[in-house]
């Protein structure tokens, strides 16, 4: 990750800032929009923000993509990110440049920290 709190984004600046109170032994590092970030083991309320989610996201590859599997991938994610990340906000989460394949390929790391079964994707599939 970036040493600054901040990182350019466009005009647009982006907090990266990481929660110092936070252990990130046990966070996971992901690349999202050519920026490193952590997801930490979720908090319950965490997991309960993405429980209802979860489910449509089964199989999803960036090959199958919708706009219906694309809003609660993006709120499980946001979610994966607050721990660590709690000052990047909603909208500027939605506004990175993030490719299909790294949200899809963040998505397990989210699962897993929520202390869901580890999932191994098979040709990119999870």
């Amino acid at each position: 990750m970036k040493n600054d709190a901040q990182a350019e984004l466009g005009d647009a600046k982006l907090s990266l800032e990481i929660n110092e109170n936070l252990d990130l032994s046990a966070a996971r590092r992901v690349r999202l929009a050519g920026h490193d970030f952590y997801i930490a083991p979720l908090s319950l309320r965490q997991i309960l923000a993405i429980a209802d989610h979860v489910p449509k996201l089964s199989g999803i590859t960036a090959d199958t993509m919708s706009g219906e599997r694309l809003t609660p991938l993006a709120e499980v994610l946001w979610q994966g990110l607050r721990r660590a990340h709690p000052k990047l906000t909603r909208d500027e989460f939605l506004d990175l440049p993030i490719p299909l394949g790294e949200l899809v390929a963040a998505l397990p790391v989210v699962i897993e920290q929520a202390g869901g079964k580890r999932i191994e994707p098979n040709a990119g599939e999870i």
